[in-house]
């Protein structure tokens, strides 16, 4: 998914997110920095209702509880809130934020711009949720913490800014956070941009696979056009392969990526499309599982498999691969279950 940062050329503002920029970094503001004075706004009926069991029940654990409960509400004292938009081409952010569209908007992957191995203290994204009532919170938001109890806390906002289309990520702590190269895929300039900011970008993201747009009035409304690329030197050709990725996903330390591959499995040509393919998607230590047969994506969340799909699984593996190892070893996987699989046909 992709989503958008729009920003000033404001002088002191430019030099300052440049340099963030250049450094592969992003600043996250505490709440009281946002510019709605009704953000982070909310009731809870959460601190009554705990005075009245200590009423009834006078123990140690609810004097616990309601210490713990205060630690959540004073949470948003430190955490730190990154806010997009998942329009580019939006014209009242233009026209706001992106210095009455002589700014530029930023293109984010925003899978890659969460990822918990860049910044450890990443909590919780969030899509707005537009209400005209102040957001009460009830002793049910706590059997929902993200989608309740959290979610009216931190991404309720008025009806008035719904416009917006809001994006919201959630730090532990405000700040400067640090986000993968590759997370920006694209800037998009205003009509009004000057060359200079242009060529500011071009030279800054010369060798990192980064397009490059004007966003442009056309038939009463915001058209864009691509005007720039840059590509990344790479090593290798990954091009000259045929191959596509079935899944993949990662955690804080690893990613997995299943990759259906349908050229020569002579170990040179191979060893060759693994040095390919993480040098243009891996970003992290890594697992490829390599098949000779797309239709396991049908079978690869499933568990567990019964005796048909675990030898389609095994026979369709050309090798898998840890990290950086180039050892190639060839399958049929043939573990326990499959040769017990085999043995009772």
């Amino acid at each position: 998914m992709k989503a958008y940062k729009y920003r000033s050329i404001e002088d002191d503002v430019f030099k300052r997110d440049f340099k963030t920029l250049s450094e592969n970094c992003f600043f996250t503001p505490n709440y009281s920095n946002l510019n709605d004075p009704f953000d982070i706004y909310f009731n809870e009926e959460i601190s009554q209702f705990i005075s009245l069991l200590k009423t009834l029940f006078p123990y140690q654990e609810l004097d616990n509880f309601e210490n713990q409960f205060r630690e959540v509400l004073d949470f948003k004292e430190a955490i730190g809130v990154y806010c997009l938009s998942k329009d580019f081409l939006n014209e009242q952010l233009w026209a706001y934020y992106a210095t009455s569209y002589s700014g530029y908007c930023i293109e984010y992957d925003l899978e890659k711009l969460i990822d918990k191995g860049q910044n450890f203290d990443f909590q919780y994204k969030f899509e707005i949720d537009y209400k005209d009532n102040i957001p009460t919170l009830g002793i049910d938001d706590l059997t929902n913490l993200q989608d309740g109890f959290i979610k009216k806390m931190f991404a309720t906002k008025k009806s008035t800014w719904k416009h917006e289309e809001e994006i919201r990520l959630i730090f532990d702590k405000y700040g400067i956070k640090k986000f993968h190269p590759s997370s920006i895929t694209g800037i998009y300039f205003g009509i009004k941009t000057p060359e200079i900011i242009k060529e500011s970008f071009y030279g800054l993201y010369k060798d990192m696979d980064v397009k490059f747009y004007e966003v442009f009035p056309s038939n009463f409304k915001l058209d864009f056009k691509l005007i720039n690329e840059t590509k990344r030197k790479l090593k290798y050709d990954l091009n000259k392969f045929n191959y596509k990725i079935l899944k993949n996903s990662n955690n804080t330390i690893h990613e997995s990526f299943h990759i259906f591959y349908n050229s020569s499995t002579e170990e040179l040509q191979l060893q060759e499309f693994i040095k390919a393919f993480r040098e243009k998607f891996c970003i992290k230590e890594n697992t490829l599982y390599i098949y000779n047969n797309k239709e396991v994506k049908d079978i690869l969340d499933i568990y567990p498999k019964n005796d048909e799909e675990h030898i389609k699984l095994c026979e369709s593996l050309i090798t898998d691969v840890y990290s950086d190892d180039e050892k190639i070893i060839y399958y049929p996987l043939k573990d326990s279950k499959y040769d017990e699989i085999l043995k009772n046909k």
